[in-house]
């Protein structure tokens, strides 16, 4: 991710915050995501983000390298959020992802 911040994730960063009194921010998000933090205090921001933020944000985090549908796959079951919104997408993009190489869909795309 690098020392900048991502604007993509830093919108849904603001999206997920809005109604919490802890703010969580694009760095610990990420972390959450990929299993390097399971601070319960985050959860309600985990469910938001796969609740609330649009699939088409969590596709460019995925293009932009900060995350893969395998991280996003392994945090619905870790936070136990299967059933937000976006899980379904999640887990479809993530059969579309397994077994290939550089981004390349199932179907070579």
């Amino acid at each position: 991710m690098g020392d900048g911040v991502n604007l993509n994730l830093l919108g849904a960063v603001t999206t997920i915050n809005t109604p919490r009194y802890h703010q969580i921010d694009v760095r610990t998000l990420v972390d959450c995501l990929k299993g390097r933090n399971d601070d319960d205090r985050w959860r309600g921001h985990i469910h938001s983000f796969f609740d609330e933020v649009d699939v088409s944000v969590i596709h460019v985090a995925v293009i932009e390298g900060i995350l893969t549908f395998e991280d996003l796959l392994r945090s619905l079951d870790a936070w136990e959020a299967g059933g937000t919104n976006n899980a379904g997408w999640i887990r479809e993009m993530a059969a579309f992802s397994v077994g290939t190489t550089d981004g390349e869909g199932a179907r070579g795309h």
